[in-house]
């Protein structure tokens, strides 16, 4: 066979004669027009097919990457968050936070008063440096209290003063702060402080009461006649006599309802 006639990929070399005559030469060349379209379309038929799995593993990733971060986020809302990486640091704490531990501030059930010594962190009321503070256990108490206030020997009082409205009331002679103005020249601006306190009984239940504390006045605070130490809480009862200084006026410690006095 001549190079003419030699076999080829697509057939006979040159698509020319051969020794079979009953093959023409346009044949020939049809056949391999049609024998290279055949192999043009199955190779384009197993590129669709590659393309075609290449798309469905495309699609199918998906779904299994969202089945698969649905069920972490489903771990994560029981147990906590899978890992680190896809979740902040929330162990410090939010100041403004009303669920934060707080440092819980003991209460002092002593007889001392407290009372302010240095100006740095003292209770500033109105531009005035106040003498005191109020405790931690300082309440507004459920019982109606007033002070009857007498004079001399006038056996109608003179004025009743409602003292239940607040935990605390100064008594003193500067009447820009003073709760109760004592007007007497022996009194001083800031002579002394009725004070609720709400402490524990023996069964262990709170009970709001009133105390009285002496702010280191010049002349003193009587209870019942006798003068009581400063800056020391004593509790009041009902039918207690209060005086100021030198001053004449009595003060008497009921409540609303009082009838009697025992």
């Amino acid at each position: 066979m001549t190079d003419r006639g030699k076999k080829t990929r697509w057939g006979l070399s040159g698509g020319a004669t051969t020794n079979n005559p009953s093959i023409s030469d346009e044949e020939a060349l049809q056949a391999l027009l049609s024998s290279a379209q055949a192999h043009k379309d199955q190779c384009s038929r197993e590129t669709d097919a590659m393309r075609r799995r290449c798309d469905d593993t495309r699609k199918k990733r998906p779904r299994e990457e969202t089945t698969k971060t649905n069920e972490n986020e489903a771990k994560d809302n029981y147990y906590g968050p899978t890992s680190r990486s896809n979740t902040s640091d929330n162990s410090h704490v939010d100041k403004n936070d009303d669920n934060a531990p707080m440092d819980k501030q003991k209460a002092n059930f002593g007889l001392s008063g407290a009372l302010t010594k240095d100006s740095r962190t003292g209770n500033i009321y109105k531009g005035v440096l106040l003498k005191f503070q109020e405790p931690p256990e300082a309440r507004t108490p459920n019982t109606l209290w007033r002070f009857y206030v007498f004079k001399e020997d006038n056996p109608d009082p003179i004025e009743t003063l409602h003292v239940s409205k607040q935990s605390a009331f100064l008594i003193g002679r500067n009447a820009e702060i003073a709760d109760i103005v004592v007007q007497h020249p022996s009194c001083s601006s800031q002579h002394a402080v009725l004070q609720y306190r709400a402490l524990p009984r023996e069964d262990g239940r709170l009970h709001c009461q009133p105390y009285l504390l002496d702010l280191e006045s010049t002349n003193g605070t009587f209870l019942n006649g006798v003068r009581i130490d400063a800056a020391r809480y004593y509790q009041l009862k009902k039918g207690d006599v209060l005086k100021f200084g030198a001053s004449t006026r009595e003060y008497v410690l009921l409540t609303a309802n009082t009838k009697t006095i025992k």
